[in-house]
């Protein structure tokens, strides 16, 4: 069989493509960035408009009879070490103990999918941290499984980003699920504990349906209600 048709066949997608760049220069590596993330976003918007309806898109101080749209909050994904019913996130900064493969990010609900009300426009990923340890990526996105990248390039960054050229829609109630290899040994610090941390940010936004789900104390839980 033709690789091309096992790929299809095995429901991987190795058609989409990604930059690597230093995120502090990101208009000048990927001047495209601002037009592939408004793309992005109106095809999240008609999605949110046709799934919310009659509720229009409001921004980030939405009314009554609007949705809205924020940064993607950590809270809507849990990480490495925290499989359900265990809290989800409450910021990007990781303590990974393991080396290999490894679950990097997931969604929060049960069965690892975005929660009820919320869609999640994807555009990339930063890697602040002065040491990288993550040499591949790989997600899969409800049914679909994307094929991994190596990334060992952005060890020679700064700031390093990965930038999706189109952009994903997470939508609701749909599996998300980020797998990298982590890079051993894992070093162990001054208390003899084996462990690296790690700042993995999903860039994008986020859209909510009801303002109340995301007015609560920042860094507290978004409930499955």
């Amino acid at each position: 069989m033709p690789p091309n048709q096992y790929l299809k066949k095995e429901g991987i997608n190795m058609a989409g493509s990604y930059v690597l760049c230093e995120w502090d220069s990101i208009k000048e590596q990927f001047p495209e960035w601002q037009k592939a993330f408004a793309e992005l976003e109106t095809r999240v918007i008609a999605k949110c408009d046709r799934d919310w309806s009659p509720k229009k898109f409001g921004g980030l101080t939405p009314g009554a009879e609007e949705y809205g749209r924020t940064t993607i909050p950590p809270a809507l994904f849990r990480g490495w070490a925290a499989a359900a019913p265990f809290p989800q996130m409450v910021h990007w900064r990781q303590r990974l103990t393991s080396s290999g493969e490894l679950m990097l990010i997931r969604g929060m609900g049960g069965g690892d999918v975005i929660p009820r009300d919320f869609k999640v426009a994807w555009m990339g990923l930063m890697f602040p941290n002065k040491e990288q340890h993550i040499t591949e990526l790989r997600w899969q996105i409800s049914d679909g499984k994307y094929g991994r990248i190596n990334v060992e390039e952005m060890l020679s960054y700064n700031k390093p980003a990965v930038i999706f050229e189109d952009g994903f829609l997470l939508n609701e109630k749909g599996s998300f699920e980020l797998w990298g290899y982590v890079e051993g040994p894992i070093p162990v610090d001054h208390e003899g504990r084996e462990n690296i941390y790690q700042r993995i940010v999903m860039l994008g936004a986020a859209y909510f349906k009801t303002i109340d789900r995301v007015l609560g104390a920042p860094g507290a839980a978004i409930t499955e209600e």
